[in-house]
């Protein structure tokens, strides 16, 4: 049987003390008890086992038995730029990319962007990619950043990843090019224009970056079925 795990983001002194959120969870929907054996993770590569200490209706505090601590990547990172998209689909992108590995998420509003709904907020997104997070197994929340233009983008992915490989999903691109490097676990940042694809701005800050245009797939893919595309086959072969 699998054991339930639970996010934590400063665990202290062997004792986890849960958030609202995961407290409502872990008593009112999974009906854990106390004495219940459970799993902690802050999302920065702690992993710990521990039992339910005290359960009350709005806090859960978990004694932590064992931890683990899993170094972060310095190389080998999956760095994605897409546009945003509207609501569920934004969503979805998030949640899936999140589950294949993903290191950093960075949404784009590029010069053909739609307008953004409402609820397309960074807040969501990461209750989306916590809840993600927990369902799969990974250790490491994705960085999340944006909505931001591509030339403050472009500044902050340069600063964070001096090393990385440019590339952008063009229907003229190579193949070839999205495999270049893979087994020297270069950092790979890959944006992701909207439907409409990149104005002609925008293609010439990806010449001047040195940037390489990758054809994923031959049809017209939307932003979100690119970006898992990309997510797919890029964190599959570093991870290998």
């Amino acid at each position: 049987m699998r054991t339930h795990r639970f996010f934590c983001e400063n665990p202290h002194n062997n004792r986890a003390v849960l958030d609202a959120a995961q407290s409502r969870h872990l008593g009112k929907v999974l009906r854990l008890p106390v004495g219940a054996a459970v799993e902690v993770f802050d999302g920065k590569g702690l992993m710990a086992e521990g039992i339910v200490e005290r359960l009350d209706r709005e806090q859960a505090v978990v004694h932590l038995l064992t931890q683990t601590r899993i170094p972060p990547k310095a190389s080998g990172r999956v760095i994605l730029a897409p546009s945003i998209a509207k609501g569920e689909r934004f969503d979805w992108m998030i949640e899936k990319c999140t589950e294949l590995g993903t290191d950093h998420i960075a949404a784009v509003q590029y010069d053909r962007t739609v307008k953004l709904g409402k609820h397309t907020t960074l807040e969501r997104a990461q209750k989306i990619a916590l809840a993600a997070a927990k369902q799969c197994g990974r250790l490491y929340l994705p960085t999340l950043t944006g909505p931001a233009v591509l030339k403050r983008t472009q500044d902050d992915l340069r600063t964070r990843y001096p090393a990385a490989q440019w590339l952008y999903g063009h229907p003229d691109g190579k193949p070839s090019a999205a495999f270049t490097n893979l087994q020297q676990r270069t950092d790979f940042v890959v944006c992701i224009g909207p439907e409409g694809g990149f104005s002609d701005a925008e293609l010439a800050v990806f010449a001047a970056a040195n940037a390489q245009p990758v054809c994923i797939n031959p049809n017209i893919l939307r932003v979100e079925t690119a970006a898992v595309a990309f997510a797919s086959l890029f964190c599959l072969n570093l991870s290998s």
